[in-house]
């Protein structure tokens, strides 16, 4: 009965969402043209979502609903994305000791049918969101209200040459991200080991006991790891991402060297490695602090 409880606990109490876009413009798009129209589009997204907000928000007054009688992850107040992040994806760095996952992250990215190497901007777009409901919100924020085939979005999709979308749960963070710091390390991969071998319990907190000791060393100021929710997207089914700062990607040596210790549930992991620079967006993060704020 105590794992119907916990099952029934999650449900009620969901865990953030992460909805990624990897997206690559065309080789004739200037890197900056490209920025500029991405961040058009963000804007415009949070200013449909924060209007579609309001909206709901008028209609269950008019009705006499009150909103915090709905289940907390259908409440109107939530449904704009908590968050909205921008990441723009950085050339290898030169370490000897890392040039073979550097060259296992660009095999990844050519599988999903980019070209790290080309010419054209590889971005990340990541939306924060606060439940599975705000996925049919935003699925109207950006199809009916934004539109896909006008303005901003418009601009957007005509610039794009590939995009891969993808949904994962944010299993948990460590740390606390720091705002002056914009580098990211991103690790893409599988659970270790032969179906079964392993349960996701064990594996995940092995890998929780492992960030919490390097983030009291100082390998990294702050790390979320993300898994994919069932069935829904390509890639990898986990990605670890690692703000950077002091010694930058050369700081996390010693937490990727205890990756590959022998033994224990992380033992063999292989892993795809990334850096990108996260680019600021206007008004991110202001629906978070408009839910928390509201009666």
């Amino acid at each position: 009965m105590s794992e119907l409880l916990a099952a029934a606990d999650r449900l009620r109490h969901p865990v953030p969402i992460i909805y990624s876009v990897l997206h690559q413009g065309w080789p004739d798009v200037p890197e900056p043209a490209y920025r500029r129209t991405i961040l058009a589009l963000h804007g415009a997204i949070r200013e449909a979502a924060l209007r579609f907000r309001d909206a709901l928000l008028r209609s269950e007054e008019e009705r006499g609903a009150a909103p915090a009688a709905l289940r907390p992850q259908a409440d109107p107040r939530r449904f704009p994305p908590l968050d909205a992040r921008e990441y723009r994806l950085l050339p290898p760095g030169n370490g000897l000791s890392l040039s073979r996952h550097f060259r296992e992250g660009a095999a990844y990215l050519e599988r999903l049918g980019f070209e790290p190497s080309g010419p054209g901007a590889l971005h990340e777009s990541e939306f924060l969101l606060s439940g599975s409901p705000v996925i049919d919100f935003l699925e109207i924020v950006v199809r009916d209200l934004v539109g896909i085939d006008r303005a901003a979005h418009g601009a957007q999709i005509r610039a794009l040459s590939s995009v891969c979308f993808i949904l994962r749960n944010r299993v948990f963070e460590v740390g606390g991200r720091l705002p002056e710091e914009n580098r990211w390390a991103v690790l893409y991969f599988e659970k270790p080991g032969s179906p079964g071998s392993i349960s996701y319990g064990i594996f995940r907190a092995a890998l929780r006991t492992l960030l919490d000791d390097h983030l009291e060393r100082g390998s990294f100021p702050y790390a979320s790891l993300h898994q994919r929710k069932l069935g829904l997207g390509r890639g990898a089914e986990f990605s670890l991402r690692l703000q950077l700062a002091r010694g930058g990607v050369d700081g996390l040596g010693p937490f990727l060297e205890d990756l590959f210790q022998d033994g224990g549930a992380l033992e063999a992991l292989r892993f795809a490695f990334i850096l990108q620079e996260e680019l600021p967006v206007p008004g991110a993060g202001a629906a978070d602090a408009g839910y928390n704020s509201r009666p």
